[in-house]
């Protein structure tokens, strides 16, 4: 086991203006409150993603309406996707893809991304990819963390670095403090008021990890200037065998059966007749992953979003493969097990 940072209380603060609170479709999730919004011109919206589709299956609806309500939204992206050789097969029909293929692949999924944002009204000049390494994430809070570490190379870009043209502090690497630097830039540079990400209860070993950084980011800043606090919302994608891909798509999201207690409180976000066809659009700019898992994609373009909020009652316990594993958690109270990732 490898340690990671302590994680400190986040204080959850709503720094907006103007209550948007809508009626909850009939469904399981009627039992699930509302998620109430305070949003005008000086929301902050920073939404966190680990891959290229994951900031609109997740909060594709919630920058709608941050959108419309004459706020401000920033897209971070973690990796570029690059790590997937099914989809780099599905898309060129190479069986074998060298690092060149993963990388191009990458470079696809950016676009994708690029133009399913500018579908929901944001601009490509406020989306930033950190060039990360998919497939890579996780082992670098498991084995990668200091600043002086070795730095891990991804065995399928070959690439030890993010490239040049998306660092923002030079001379970043592949390790856990770099990750952390990058993301305590962002939250300072942009200051935002409401912030998405990853919850680590995710079973993807990259979506579990960006919560690890994501949320170590939002402490170390928050430990400098008091002033910035903003509230954080998680989002769930992949848990089990949901969502359920042959749910009616005109009906509500439910949150995820059998999701353990006490790791957040379920807020649904009802979204309007014109939101639910703005993230539909968005969702289809997403081809290459569309070749693979169509039904997944579309199994979110549902009439609500899902957010947790409030901190998680367990430590992160992120399985990257059958050996490895970042956590703070002694082995005797592992509660999970490596599943095959998605």
């Amino acid at each position: 086991m490898n340690r990671i940072g302590r994680l400190t209380r986040l204080a959850i603060l709503v720094a907006a203006s103007g209550v948007i609170v809508a009626a909850l479709a009939p469904s399981a999730a009627a039992d699930v409150r509302e998620l109430t919004l305070q949003v005008g011109p000086t929301t902050r919206l920073l939404v966190v993603a680990p891959h290229p589709d994951d900031e609109s299956l997740g909060s594709g609806g919630l920058i709608q309406r941050v959108l419309a309500a004459g706020g401000h939204v920033r897209v971070v992206l973690m990796t570029s996707g690059d790590a997937f050789p099914e989809g780099v097969t599905a898309e060129t029909h190479i069986l074998d893809p060298r690092p060149n293929d993963f990388r191009s692949y990458g470079t696809l999924r950016q676009h994708e991304t690029m133009a399913a944002m500018e579908s929901l009204g944001v601009p490509r000049s406020h989306v930033r990819f950190l060039g990360f390494p998919d497939g890579g994430m996780c082992l670098i809070a498991a084995h990668y963390l200091a600043a002086n570490a070795r730095a891990f190379v991804s065995p399928y870009t070959q690439r030890g670095e993010p490239p040049a043209s998306e660092q923002m502090m030079r001379g970043v690497r592949y390790r856990g403090a770099d990750i952390r630097r990058e993301l305590e830039r962002v939250l300072v540079d942009y200051r935002p008021t409401l912030v998405t990400l990853p919850h680590p209860e995710d079973l993807h070993p990259e979506h579990c990890s960006t919560y690890i950084f994501g949320r170590e980011a939002l402490d170390a800043v928050r430990a400098l200037d008091r002033t910035l606090r903003p509230r954080v919302l998680h989002y769930l994608i992949h848990y089990d065998n949901w969502p359920d891909e042959g749910a009616d798509a005109d009906t509500a999201l439910d949150p995820a059966p059998r999701f353990p207690p006490r790791e957040g409180e379920w807020r649904t976000l009802t979204l309007t007749a014109a939101e639910v066809a703005g993230k539909r659009r968005a969702l289809e700019k997403y081809a290459s992953q569309a070749l693979v898992m169509n039904k997944f994609l579309q199994a979110f373009g549902r009439t609500n979003e899902l957010f947790l909020e409030g901190r998680p009652a367990s430590m992160p316990e992120c399985w990257c493969d059958a050996t490895s594993v970042a956590t703070e958690k002694p082995p005797e109270r592992y509660r999970r097990r490596p599943r095959p990732r998605r």
